[in-house]
């Protein structure tokens, strides 16, 4: 039970903090400003704390990655690549920590793996793909700015 809290405010701490910031922010403000800096202030927060309620619904995700991972440790199959997708996503990289801790990784491998995919995702995310239907072409820019034209 006091593990799963712990993981629970481990991978929640994102949401937890987009959350509450903007409420602290809006109750220091409707404490000591005038009533339409409040008001401002509110306003301003409904953007943060949106994404922060989406990023506490993730939850669920976040377990079952959690959950899978840890079968394939168990099992002797798992592999670091297996956590690559999660290292996109600050609120995954989370995970892929605590995936990589439970593997038995040493801190210093753990965040060096991750930065890795974290640039790998960044490099193949930076990437634009046309199609040319009339030539029958496909020509990628990548985000080092090259055209490589491919068949």
């Amino acid at each position: 039970m006091i593990a799963r809290a712990r993981l629970w405010l481990s991978y929640q701490r994102y949401g937890l903090a987009l959350v509450g910031a903007p409420f602290a922010a809006v109750g220091g403000a409707a404490v000591l400003a005038p009533w339409w800096v409040a008001m401002l202030v509110g306003l301003v927060a409904i953007a943060p704390v949106r994404f922060g309620v989406e990023v506490l619904g993730r939850w669920p995700r976040k377990l079952r990655a959690t959950r899978i991972s840890l079968g394939r440790i168990k099992a002797g199959r798992f592999r670091p690549e297996h956590i690559r997708s999660y290292c996109g996503d600050p609120c995954f990289r989370v995970v892929a920590h605590e995936i990589l801790t439970r593997a038995g990784i040493p801190r210093a491998e753990r965040r060096r793996i991750v930065a890795r995919f974290r640039e790998e995702l960044r490099r193949e995310r930076d990437v634009l793909v046309v199609i040319d239907h009339v030539r029958g072409t496909v020509i990628t820019f990548g985000g080092d700015a090259e055209e490589r034209p491919t068949r």
